[in-house]
C-alpha cells in the first residue's frame, strides 16, 4: 500500500509538476511575505494615496507586493491618473498665466506711453511699479515650488531610512551577506549627503540664479547674467558629478560582492551535497528552493519600494513642470508684443524653475537606482548557484 504514491509520482505530466513547484514557491513567498513587518515603510503609501489617491489606482498594500506576480492595473490607469493630476494643475495655477499676461499687456502700454511722450518720469516709475508686481508673482511661484522640492527630499529621505533595514535584512536571508553589509553603509551615505546637498546648498544656489537673472533683465546698469549661469552651472555640474561617482562605485561594488556570494553559495552547496551522507542532496535542493523564494520575496518588497519612491517624486515633479512651463508660455506669447526686460525675466524664471526640478529628479533618480542596482546585482548569487 506503501509503495503505490512513490510508483504513480514519475507518472504524474511535467506540467502538474511544474505547476506544484510554483504553488509551493509562492506559498512559501506569500509566507515570507505576511511574517515580515512592512508598516515602517508601506506607510508612506497611506500618505500618498491620502494626498494623489483620486489620480491612483485603487492598490492595497498586500496588492503593492504582489506586483511582481500578478499586475492588479493596467498601464492605462497610471496614464489616466497623471494626465488628470496635469490638467488638475494646470487649472489651479491658471491665475499664474492671468496674472503674467495682464502685468504684461499693462507693461506694454506704459512702454508705449513712454515713448509716445519722452517722459522719463513716467518710465521710471512705471518700471518700478512693473518690477515689484512681477516679484510678486515670482517670489510666491518660487516658494511654491522650493516648498515641493524640499519637502519631497525630505520625504524620500525617511522613506529610504524605513525601507532600508527590512531590505537589507531580506538581502542577507537571500544569501546575499557580502552584498547587504557593503552596500548598506553606502546607501545611508548617499541618501544623507544628498538630502544636505540638495536642501542647504542646491535649492538656494537655483533661487539665487532666478533673481540674479531677474534683477539682470531689469537694471540697464547692473548686470548679472554670468553669474547666474555660473550657479546653475555649478549647481548641475556637483549633482552630475555625484550621480556618476555614485552610481560608478556602486555598480563595480555591488558586482564584485554580489559574485562573491554566489561562489561562496555554491561551494557551500557542494560541499552539502557531496560531504553530508545520504541527505546531502536533499538538503541543498531544499536550501536552494529557500533561497529563490527569499529572492522573489526580496525582489517583491524593491520593486514595490521602487514604486513608491517614483510615485512620491512624480507628482511633485509634474507640480513645478507646470509652473515652469506657464512661464514659458507667457514669455512666448508676449515676446512680439510685450516689454522685452519683462518678458526676459519670465523666461529667466522658467529656466530657473526648469533646473530646480532637474536637480529633483536627478536626486530621485539615485535614490531609485540604488533600489534598483541592489535588486539586480543581488540576483547574481542565485544565477551563479
Amino acid at each position: 500500500m506503501s509503495a503505490q504514491p512513490i510508483n504513480s509520482q514519475p507518472n504524474n505530466p511535467p506540467s502538474d509538476l511544474n505547476e506544484q513547484v510554483n504553488a509551493q514557491v509562492n506559498q512559501q513567498v506569500n509566507e515570507q511575505l505576511d511574517g515580515q513587518n512592512h508598516e515602517a515603510w508601506l506607510g508612506f503609501w497611506d500618505q500618498l494615496t491620502g494626498v494623489y489617491g483620486e489620480y491612483l489606482p485603487s492598490l492595497t498594500k498586500h496588492d503593492l507586493l504582489a506586483l511582481i506576480f500578478k499586475p492588479q492595473s493596467s498601464i492605462a490607469e497610471w496614464f489616466s491618473g497623471i494626465l488628470r493630476f496635469i490638467f488638475h494643475e494646470v487649472a489651479e495655477q491658471a491665475h499664474i498665466i492671468f496674472w503674467l499676461l495682464l502685468l504684461l499687456v499693462i507693461g506694454s502700454i506704459l512702454q508705449t506711453l513712454q515713448q509716445s511722450f519722452s517722459s522719463s518720469g513716467v518710465a521710471s516709475v512705471s518700471s518700478v511699479a512693473m518690477t515689484g508686481l512681477l516679484l510678486m508673482i515670482v517670489i510666491e511661484s518660487v516658494q511654491t515650488c522650493v516648498t515641493y522640492v524640499n519637502e519631497t527630499v525630505d520625504l524620500m529621505a525617511d522613506f529610504m531610512y524605513a525601507l532600508l533595514p527590512l531590505y537589507m535584512a531580506m538581502l542577507t536571508l537571500s544569501g546575499s551577506v557580502t552584498t547587504a553589509a557593503a552596500s548598506h553603509p553606502i546607501l545611508l551615505f548617499i541618501v544623507q549627503f544628498s538630502h544636505y546637498l540638495m536642501q542647504y546648498f542646491l535649492v538656494p544656489l537655483f533661487v539665487l540664479s532666478i533673481l540674479l537673472d531677474i534683477v539682470d533683465t531689469i537694471s540697464i546698469s547692473f548686470r548679472t547674467s554670468k553669474m547666474a549661469g555660473l550657479c546653475r552651472q555649478v549647481g548641475m555640474w556637483l549633482l552630475g558629478v555625484v550621480v556618476m561617482i555614485y552610481m560608478s562605485i556602486f555598480s563595480v561594488q555591488g558586482v564584485t560582492t554580489s559574485v562573491t556570494d554566489g561562489v561562496g553559495a555554491k561551494t557551500v552547496k557542494t560541499i552539502a551535497g557531496q560531504f553530508i551522507p545520504f541527505i546531502g542532496k536533499v538538503v541543498a535542493d531544499t536550501t536552494d528552493l529557500l533561497l529563490a523564494s527569499t529572492v522573489l520575496a526580496k525582489n517583491a518588497v524593491g520593486l514595490a519600494g521602487a514604486l513608491v519612491l517614483g510615485i512620491m517624486v512624480l507628482f511633485p515633479a509634474l507640480k513645478i513642470l507646470v509652473i515652469a512651463f506657464m512661464y514659458r508660455i507667457c514669455a512666448v506669447v508676449m515676446e512680439p508684443l510685450g516689454h522685452p526686460g519683462m518678458v526676459q525675466a519670465v523666461d529667466a524664471v522658467s529656466k530657473g524653475l526648469f533646473h530646480l526640478c532637474g536637480a529633483l529628479v536627478l536626486v530621485s533618480i539615485m535614490f531609485l537606482l540604488g533600489i534598483v542596482v541592489l535588486l539586480i546585482v543581488s540576483n547574481i548569487p542565485l544565477m551563479i548557484r
